[in-house]
């Protein structure tokens, strides 16, 4: 009798102990799932933010060069007439605007940065010497989209892939709009945005929200990456000894690009092919041999894709932090209740 006087305590106690951390346990269970939910939809929501700001940017300018291309004057295709007004627009514009170009069917082209006065100011290898090879936008995609792919002759508004300039060797985006005459596309009206303007509007838009800890990249429709945290992953202009930009065939500097494509990890180039197809999602991979949560998703009205990369422990704070919690709670109140039973005269715990 006298031994099981003594053990009924100890199981009073240990009953206790066990429906407290069970009670715990089942707490940790439901909130832990709500923690990491609610965790991925504020970095989704954080994503859904900077692409739908970049996007409404660009479909602002889009819409800018859209108006200008339907105007009568621009449909003439004169040169001397349109370039006034374009200059008027390029003063107004706050820097969004780095120059226009106006292309023609014959891949030949106007800029308001440069242009051969000896060959009506088309733009051309040098703009000093009449006898100057004519420079061609054939090779520009945006060419390619608005004029010479476009047999239909539908009214185009297309963003570029990112590129070098041929006139002012800038990095940009061409915003190019089809101009019509008579039901036919006569040629193109296009709006440089420098890069660098880019580049500033994410920094501006990651800058604002500093509630999270995250890296973004920015790939173009081919994979190459036009923004990254490490910027010796960006595209760069290649160099000769004295620091002058090296020249390609057709007098555009020459870059080196770093392709997501190209990564040498699997889940890496993985994450390339979802973003390069436009894709939205989240995965968890290993960049640099450290383990990430990555939220991706196009930005509308353009080529790109945006990832944002967050290291798996800041992912996992919360779900720490909780358990921390739950793990002082545990503790806290075993020692509130041994207190009370300290304090229960033993005859009642019996």
């Amino acid at each position: 009798m006298a031994k099981q006087r003594r053990t009924k305590p100890t199981r009073f106690i240990l009953a206790h102990v066990i429906a407290i951390a069970m009670g715990l346990l089942m707490v940790r269970t439901l909130i832990l799932p709500m923690l990491e939910e609610q965790q991925a939809q504020a970095f989704q929501n954080r994503l859904d933010t900077v692409t739908t700001e970049i996007a409404s940017f660009i479909q602002a300018r889009r819409a800018e060069v859209r108006l200008l291309a339907d105007l009568p004057v621009t449909q003439t295709l004169e040169w001397q007439r349109i370039r006034p007004l374009l200059m008027t627009r390029l003063n107004q514009s706050n820097q969004d605007f780095e120059k226009f170009v106006l292309g023609l069917e014959s891949s030949h082209a106007f800029t308001t940065s440069a242009g051969n006065p000896f060959q009506g100011d088309l733009i051309s290898f040098d703009d000093s010497d009449p006898n100057a090879r004519l420079k061609s936008l054939s090779r520009r995609d945006y060419w390619r989209t608005v004029i010479a792919h476009n047999e239909d002759h539908r009214r185009v508004d297309y963003v570029s892939n990112p590129m070098v300039s041929y006139t002012t060797g800038i990095k940009q985006i061409i915003i190019a709009s089809s101009i019509h005459r008579d039901d036919r596309v006569v040629g193109l009206l296009g709006g440089s945005i420098s890069w660098q303007r880019i580049t500033e509007l994410i920094d501006h838009i990651i800058a604002k929200d500093t509630e999270f800890t995250a890296q973004f990249m920015l790939v173009s429709k081919d994979g190459n990456y036009w923004y990254h945290w490490d910027p010796e992953k960006v595209i760069r202009t290649l160099e000769d000894q004295q620091g002058n930009p090296l020249k390609n065939d057709i007098n555009e500097a020459s870059v080196q690009l770093f392709n997501i494509l190209a990564d040498p990890s699997d889940e890496v180039k993985s994450l390339g092919r979802n973003m390069v197809a436009g894709k939205s999602g989240q995965l968890q991979i290993k960049i640099d041999g450290s383990p990430k949560k990555v939220f991706f998703g196009p930005i509308e009205n353009t080529n790109y894709s945006l990832a944002q990369v967050v290291d798996k422990n800041d992912y996992l704070a919360p779900k720490r932090q909780f358990n921390v919690y739950l793990l002082v709670a545990f503790i806290a109140s075993m020692m509130v209740y041994l207190f009370l039973v300290y304090l229960i005269p033993k005859d009642n715990r019996q």
